[in-house]
Parts: C-alpha cells; structure tokens; sequence
C-alpha cells in the first residue's frame, strides 16, 4: 500500500512538470507571435501631392508695374514734345540763316575803324574776365583767344567789317561757355540759342552727325577729320551746324575747333 501512495505521488509530479513545461512553451509562443507582430513595418500611405496654383502678382507688385508703365508713358510723349519743339527750332534757324547773313554784309559796308576797334576792346575785357572765372577749361579759353585774335588780324589789315564778325563770334563763344556752366543740362528751360554771327569750325578727328543734340540720338552723317563745319547754334555742350555739303546735325563741342586759317582770310 505504501509502495503504491509513493508511485501514485510520483506520477502526479511529473503530470505538474509536463503541465508546467506545456504552460511555458506555449506562453513563450505566444510572446514570440506579438514581438514578430511589431516588427513587421506597416504600410505607408500614399498621398498624392495637391497641384500648385500658377503665381499670381498681388495687389501691391501689380501696383507698382502699372506706376512703371504710366512712368514710361509720359516719358515718351515727353521725348517726343521735345523732338518736335527742337525740330521746329532747326527749321526757324535755318529759315533765318539767309537773312543773317544780309545782316552781315550790311554791317560789313558799315563798319568803321573805331567801331572795330571799340568791338574789339570790350571781347578782350570779356575774354579776360572768362580767364579769371575759372569756369572754363584750357582748350575753351584757346578757342576764345583764336577769334579773338582773327579780329585782331583782320583790324591790322584794315578789314573792319570782318574784324567786327570775329569780334561777334568771340562774345558769342564766350556768351556760350558761361551759359553751359551756370545752367545744368537737365534744366528745362535749356533751349537752342543762335549764333548772330555763324562760327567756322572743323572736325578735330572723325565724328559723327546726329539728329538730336544727345549722345544716343540717330546717327546720319560720319566727317572726316579737318571737315569744314559753321556752327549755327548751341544747345548746352551741343552745337548745331552745317556742313559743307549742305547738311545740318549736332555735334558736341568738344569734338570740333575753330578754323583759324579761314577766319584770318
């Protein structure tokens, strides 16, 4: 009987083991099912990209082109006010330029040897007050002193009439230089001023003849260097002239001199 208790509580303990080593085994299945379960990476969800609306200017840039646009407007109807008044001016000039030149002839018969002299006394006076100014430059001052001594010459020679149309073209020339450095170029009320007395020039070296009196003006015309010219006008630094075929334009000052050997004829 007691052989029989011992086997019987043997059995029940190896039933408790095996219960245990089931329990175990299958709660470590289970564990391992829900790490595998996190690890598998879940799907990522496609969004599609909503499309991106054209650009549009807002208020303030729309603004700001249409000012530019008015802006630039104005300035061409501007550009072509001028154009039209300088052209007018052109056309007067060259309307009047015959009837200087009558003038020119009358006072030629006129002249006398005091009133020469007396013409040329007050462009020195005037020539000398330019010097002293300091609003000149070297080359403006020697293209002065070249008329003024063309009058000076012909005075010598007893051509009175001509000694008083350098005398003219002196204080013009002057007249010229003092304007351009007290007025600035963008001053309105710059207009084209005639010369009474037209001025002989020539080219200092190749230059060309433009329609308006700026540097971006059309191009007509290309002189040679020593190309005889007569100034007719200025407009600031710009002179307008005549060239020996007939033609008129505007060159810079800068870029023409006086014909002495002409003047002295």
């Amino acid at each position: 009987m007691t052989k029989l208790w011992t086997q019987s509580d043997k059995l029940c303990s190896l039933l408790k083991t095996g219960a245990v080593r089931m329990l175990c085994a299958t709660a470590i299945t289970l564990i391992g099912l829900n790490i595998t379960g996190c690890t598998i990476p879940k799907p990522i969800p496609v969004v599609a990209a909503a499309p991106i609306p054209p650009h549009e200017p807002n208020e303030v840039q729309q603004r700001e082109i249409e000012r530019l646009q008015q802006q630039l407007a104005e300035k061409e109807v501007l550009i072509r006010n001028l154009n039209a008044r300088q052209q007018g001016q052109a056309k007067a000039l060259q309307e009047t330029t015959s009837q200087v030149t009558r003038e020119q002839v009358r006072l030629r018969r006129l002249a006398t040897q005091p009133g020469a002299a007396s013409s040329i006394a007050e462009v020195e006076v005037a020539l000398a007050s330019l010097k002293s100014s300091q609003i000149t430059t070297p080359e403006q001052t020697l293209q002065a002193q070249r008329l003024l001594d063309a009058a000076t010459a012909s005075y010598a020679k007893g051509n009175y009439g001509t000694a008083m149309d350098h005398a003219a073209q002196t204080r013009e020339f002057i007249d010229m230089v003092k304007d351009n450095r007290t007025r600035k170029a963008s001053d309105p009320r710059l207009a084209m001023v005639p010369f009474n007395v037209p001025i002989p020039l020539r080219a200092k070296s190749n230059i060309n003849l433009r329609r308006e009196p700026f540097g971006s003006a059309v191009k007509f015309g290309a002189l040679k260097k020593d190309s005889a010219l007569t100034a007719q006008a200025y407009l600031g630094d710009w002179l307008h002239v005549q060239t020996s075929d007939e033609r008129f334009g505007w060159v810079l000052n800068t870029l023409v001199e006086v014909r002495v050997t002409d003047l002295n004829h």
